[in-house]
């Protein structure tokens, strides 16, 4: 079934996206494959951040220049992920150590599979914590980071006059209609990938109490409370960046040498 499905997305990427939608296919493979690697090489002792921070870098890469080409949106874009995740490692390695959410939840521990099987593998689990949260925004903040960056773009395009700053305000007005949206699709998206558990909850007749205190409920509540922040501020970030790269392409010039924008028309 999963193979069937695999087939039927690539078909309507090909039919509504043409060669961009194939290469949206092959960029999911990659993303996959990296991320595959990453958690075979967190399970031979390598250090989960580290390792997740540079396969986050990969497909942050992949996403960004495979698909849409070298510009100073999409390295504005990809500057921006940087920083965010930079910003919020800290933060996502500190909440991991002081909650105790790390390790299998409630839930987890009740499964056929994992049923009887030792939940102890010599593996940091305050460290995987903060992989996943760190795994779990990147596509959020890739696609906030892209969307503003490119809105950017466009206004400078149209109109090569405004200042840094003139950029930098469209950035953010275009950002508060992207948040909404964003914010929205990351909460729906959480739960419906939460409502079994609301509903095994419900059978079990947890108290509200109870509920927000229990393992299961908020790990998924700091992952979607992370990916949030990271849309968030990401947002002046990447309008930031963008005005700056564009407002001085001369400092960025072995960056920029592929964006039409900035291409010598005597060439």
């Amino acid at each position: 079934m999963i193979i069937v499905l695999a087939a039927i997305l690539a078909v309507l990427l090909y039919i509504v996206g043409g060669e961009r939608g194939i290469l949206t296919f092959l960029t999911l493979c990659w993303n996959i494959a990296v991320l595959s690697v990453s958690i075979v090489l967190i399970s031979w002792g390598w250090e989960p951040i580290t390792i997740t921070f540079l396969s986050c870098l990969l497909i942050c890469s992949a996403t960004l220049f495979y698909q849409n080409g070298r510009s100073g949106k999409t390295y504005a874009a990809f500057f921006s992920v940087v920083l965010i995740l930079l910003i919020l490692v800290l933060p996502a390695y500190l909440l991991g150590l002081n909650s105790h959410i790390q390790g299998l939840n409630e839930l987890m521990l009740r499964e056929d599979e994992i049923m009887g099987l030792t939940p102890n593998i010599n593996i940091n689990i305050v460290k995987i914590a903060v992989s996943m949260m760190i795994t779990g925004l990147i596509g959020a903040a890739t696609d906030t980071a892209m969307a503003i960056s490119s809105a950017v773009y466009e206004v400078f395009r149209n109109n090569r006059q405004l200042h840094t700053m003139e950029l930098f305000h469209s950035g953010i007005r275009i950002g508060k209609d992207v948040l909404g949206t964003t914010v929205n699709t990351l909460y729906f998206a959480c739960i419906g990938e939460s409502m079994m558990m609301f509903l095994l909850f419900k059978s079990y007749h947890y108290s509200f109490g109870r509920l927000i205190n229990s393992k299961a409920f908020f790990q998924e509540f700091t992952d979607i409370i992370f990916s949030c922040l990271a849309c968030i501020l990401v947002i002046p970030l990447s309008a930031a960046i963008t005005s700056f790269i564009l407002r001085n392409p001369g400092k960025f010039k072995r960056l920029l040498d592929e964006d039409v924008l900035f291409l010598d028309p005597k060439e």
